[in-house]
């Protein structure tokens, strides 16, 4: 047995007691430490961030009673003497603010199923009441489709996906430029080549395939070039450590919205898209689900999805087994994900090969027409209706729509997507928007050719606020409703200082409509705000 002696001063456990002169010596010592770690570590850079942030949010976000009488001020009789109330514009800290993805509020949440990185909207009368600025530089986008191989870096000043990601082929930042050579993780040589040798496996200009799906997009390259081969692409990424992505895509010009696959579906309805991308490996899924298997060619495996029912159940490691006759496949606004698997109507008749090919389907009611109330009649009316609207706003009300100015559209009422199919022939992509409350018209825009999401819009000053927050300096905004409805929205419109000039609607049109045609102005923060 070994014995250590302990000097005097350490027996029993009691050290030399502090003095006074000892305290004060290590606190001075600890705020030293922590100067340096402010000052000279990103943790400081972060804190001071973080600080700015909050103190902008306590100052943007007024009290309810504030934005109440904003909102009465907004929504009330036009005041006397044509006093117009305006909204502050929001801090520069919040130049990438997006209410439903905010990591200050998704951070406090659970990792469970990436829930985290789901959208969570803040509470009614917690958004910000206040217009988001453009980044300082913000000069108007290059237009398409030069800007699918490079944008202005002043517009997306975020250089840390091109310093992790450029040796794969993702983006470089080449001088007043952000270059997009078309690669990606897993096509490092080039969407372009990566598509040709999908090309072996699948006929992809054959007009079978339109629709297609890629998640975790990165910067949305694989879409970008699909657009060549007439198949439009949905491209979707959560926000993360890279959560400028999604916005890279848009201002290239390339479909695609920020959203994760974890607890709920994604917004689309059943049966949508004619081709999906996803770089996990799905074999095991794949095969309990009665996926044909096409080929396996290095890191890339091609299923088909069965076009007649599903063969579940059948003895699976996942528990898997048909959903009940009562879930509705297309129900998909916050819809919780379950452990079975839909078995929607109509499978053999909008499977691929089924549907009339691109771009005949875009014109041809299909089989989702025909499960409304004279739906066949209603869609050919739409669309008729649509021909005539977007002839008349080119020709009457000077919208650029057609040229390269306009890129980026959003139908916030898709209905059919009549607006969108109108739009066909010119140089534009159209998110269809369907109010998650409203008849699920969705699957059927899906049918036509074309792309959307279900989406809840809430009380009207919010959504005018929110519309200014998604559109480019400089974007229109095209507003169709009764003289009364136009009357408020054009007062709100100046309130978020946008330009606006009303119209009255096409001729053939009954009901009385006016047409609100606004710009939303470039303006910028005074240079002491940043």
């Amino acid at each position: 047995m070994g014995h250590v002696n302990l000097p005097p001063s350490r027996r029993g456990g009691l050290g030399r007691q502090w003095t006074l002169l000892d305290l004060v010596s290590a606190s001075f010592f600890a705020a030293v430490l922590v100067f340096f770690v402010l000052v000279f570590t990103s943790l400081g850079d972060s804190l001071a961030a973080s600080g700015r942030r909050a103190l902008a949010r306590s100052s943007s976000s007024s009290d309810p009673r504030q934005r109440d009488r904003l909102i009465a001020l907004l929504d009330g009789p036009p005041a006397s003497g044509g006093h117009c109330a305006v909204i502050d514009a929001c801090a520069a800290e919040e130049v990438d603010y997006m209410p439903c993805e905010d990591p200050r509020r998704n951070s406090q949440l659970s990792r469970h199923m990436n829930l985290y990185r789901e959208r969570h909207c803040p509470p009614p009368g917690e958004s910000l009441l206040c217009l988001i600025p453009p980044p300082q530089g913000y000069r108007y986008p290059v237009p398409w489709p030069e800007s699918l191989h490079k944008i202005w870096h002043d517009n997306m000043p975020y250089d840390k996906i091109a310093e992790r990601k450029g040796h794969q082929g993702w983006m470089k930042e080449e001088g007043q430029y952000f270059i997009f050579p078309g690669g990606g993780t897993m096509f490092p040589d080039g969407a372009a080549q990566y598509i040709t040798k999908l090309g072996q496996f699948i006929r992809i200009n054959s007009g079978l395939l339109r629709t297609a799906l890629d998640m975790g997009c990165g910067v949305a390259s694989f879409g970008g070039f699909l657009l060549k081969e007439n198949i439009m692409t949905l491209s979707f990424a959560p926000r993360d450590s890279h959560k400028s992505q999604i916005q890279f895509a848009l201002e290239r010009g390339i479909p695609a919205f920020v959203a994760m696959l974890g607890t709920h579906r994604l917004p689309f309805p059943a049966s949508s898209f004619d081709l999906d991308k996803e770089w996990g490996d799905l074999q095991a899924m794949a095969h309990a689900l009665c996926y044909e298997l096409i080929t396996v060619d290095g890191n890339t495996a091609i299923w088909k999805k069965p076009s007649g029912a599903s063969c579940l159940p059948n003895q699976n490691e996942f528990g898997l087994d048909i959903c009940s006759d009562t879930d509705d496949p297309s129900e998909a606004w916050y819809f919780k994900l379950k452990k079975c698997v839909s078995k929607p109507s109509l499978v053999g008749e909008i499977a691929v090969g089924s549907i009339p090919r691109w771009p005949d389907r875009l014109s041809k009611p299909t089989a989702r027409v025909s499960l409304m109330k004279n739906g066949v009649d209603v869609f050919e009316a739409d669309t008729r209706r649509w021909v005539r609207r977007v002839a008349y706003y080119k020709k009457s009300l000077g919208l650029e729509l057609g040229k390269p100015r306009i890129r980026n559209v959003m139908d916030m009422n898709a209905i059919f997507g009549g607006f969108a199919a109108a739009l066909n022939s010119d140089p534009v992509w159209v998110m269809n928007v369907i109010p998650a409350r409203k008849p699920l018209t969705l699957g059927i825009i899906y049918d036509r050719g074309l792309i959307g999401v279900y989406h809840d819009w809430c009380h009207l000053v919010d959504i005018m606020i929110e519309m200014d927050r998604i559109l480019r300096p400089e974007g229109t905004a095209v507003i169709r409703d009764s003289p009364e409805v136009i009357d408020k929205v054009t007062r709100i419109a100046h309130a978020i200082r946008w330009t606006a000039q009303v119209h009255e609607s096409e001729p053939e049109t009954r009901g009385g409509e006016k047409i609100l045609v606004a710009t939303k102005t470039l303006w910028k923060l005074p240079p002491a705000s940043n």
